[in-house]
């Protein structure tokens, strides 16, 4: 569910502030918008006409949904496909495969796994049918089985849990880099980006479930020099952060399983910033034990990102984003705070020297921006300084 973005009268200048981000964008944007009055500072008529084609493409491009960039990240479904499986093709058996097909979709917009028990949600599920756009039937893992592939309308569904109040996980996922170790009595190695584990094959089935990119190291001669297996199952944090800058992650999640008595110990480390946390989950498999790590850290990220109800304030929030000195700059921060869960419009209020202002429409409030930018490589937080027309601002600096 994309944000409604205002369009280009919006737009607003301010003496000199305006006219430098405009010439660092390197395109002849001299014209700046004041309500419904275009304005130039230069009397060249050409330059003007150019300035209003750049000017309505660089709205025309923001209106766009995001595309998030994660690499070699497994991405999963969509947020509103789920498959499930079934005995039979008759309309009763498809009509209970749209209920559970349903509430995996449900817990991966809400992000918690205890949404199903809400009353609230059983509602929503009875209903399932109502909600499918496509569905198809495959081949299952044995003659006697099928698999039901369903989408719903997210849309539909994420508007009918924001209208309960409850809360809603749409689409800034950040890609996570695993750093995986496996120790056993046979081997004991880190798993890389090329390499078929079932330790791996845990983490991926799961995180597909909860919507989460994942990526892993390409273990290339630059991470073997800087990580090494003792870091990973030893809880070494330095040398693994350091390693994981060059893939510019949302978040690293360091994973480790090993046998322990009779049974298999997974061990999982989420590090965001200066922030960490680890899980732990216990199996008679190590697909077992690491899948339970895995739901216990996207509970995790669910509860931090997903925004209960729609609680707009009709003033909204002034966003003032520093660092931004281009076109290219500007069109990342519109589409990154676009594609924001707590971001339900975005009307751009301002250019400076070095700065962009929106006023934005949030679900929930301007901590849940804030959340949302340090699990991503596009925004921190910084210091606000003044409010801007009277409108306490939030703070954010564009990262290189």
């Amino acid at each position: 569910m994309l944000p409604r973005v205002d369009g280009a009268s919006h737009l607003r200048g301010s003496g000199q502030g305006a006219k430098t981000l405009a010439d660092g964008l390197g395109t002849g944007l001299l014209c700046y918008f004041n309500g419904s009055d275009a304005r130039s500072p230069s009397p060249e008529p050409m330059r003007t006409l150019v300035s209003l084609r750049l000017l309505a493409t660089l709205f025309l491009l923001s209106a766009l949904p995001a595309v998030p960039l994660v690499g070699s990240a497994d991405t999963g479904p969509s947020l509103g496909e789920a498959e499930v499986s079934v005995d039979t093709r008759d309309r009763p058996e498809r009509m209970e495969g749209f209920n559970r097909a349903l509430a995996q979709v449900v817990v991966r917009l809400t992000g918690r796994r205890d949404m199903l028990d809400d009353s609230r949600i059983v509602s929503l599920l009875e209903q399932a049918p109502r909600h499918v756009q496509q569905y198809r039937y495959l081949d299952g893992p044995d003659e006697a089985t099928s698999l039901l592939w369903v989408r719903f309308d997210v849309s539909a569904v994420e508007q009918h849990l924001l209208d309960a109040g409850l809360p809603v996980w749409s689409g800034d996922r950040p890609a996570l880099l695993v750093w995986l170790g496996v120790q056993d009595r046979q081997e004991r190695r880190l798993v890389s980006a090329t390499d078929d584990h079932p330790a791996r094959s845990a983490l991926e089935h799961t995180a597909r479930e909860r919507g989460l990119p994942l990526l892993f190291p390409l273990m290339d001669l630059e991470d073997q020099g800087r990580v090494t297996l003792a870091d990973v199952m030893g809880g070494f944090h330095e040398p693994v952060m350091d390693a994981s800058r060059r893939y510019g992650p949302g978040g690293v999640l360091v994973a480790r399983v090993q046998p322990s008595g009779g049974r298999w110990l997974a061990r999982i480390q989420l590090s965001v910033g200066d922030e960490s946390v680890q899980w732990q989950g216990d199996g008679e498999t190590q697909e077992a034990a690491m899948a339970q790590a895995m739901h216990q850290a996207a509970d995790y990220l669910g509860k931090r990102l997903a925004v209960a109800g729609l609680q707009t304030d009709r003033g909204g929030i002034m966003v003032s984003v520093s660092g931004v000195s281009s076109l290219a700059d500007y069109l990342r921060v519109v589409n990154y705070l676009g594609d924001m869960a707590a971001v339900s419009r975005l009307r751009p209020h301002g250019l400076m020297s070095d700065r962009a202002l929106f006023l934005l429409q949030v679900r929930g409030g301007a901590r849940d921006l804030e959340r949302a930018a340090l699990l991503g490589s596009t925004l921190v937080p910084e210091s606000s300084g003044t409010a801007v027309d009277g409108i306490e601002t939030v703070g954010f600096r564009l990262l290189r």
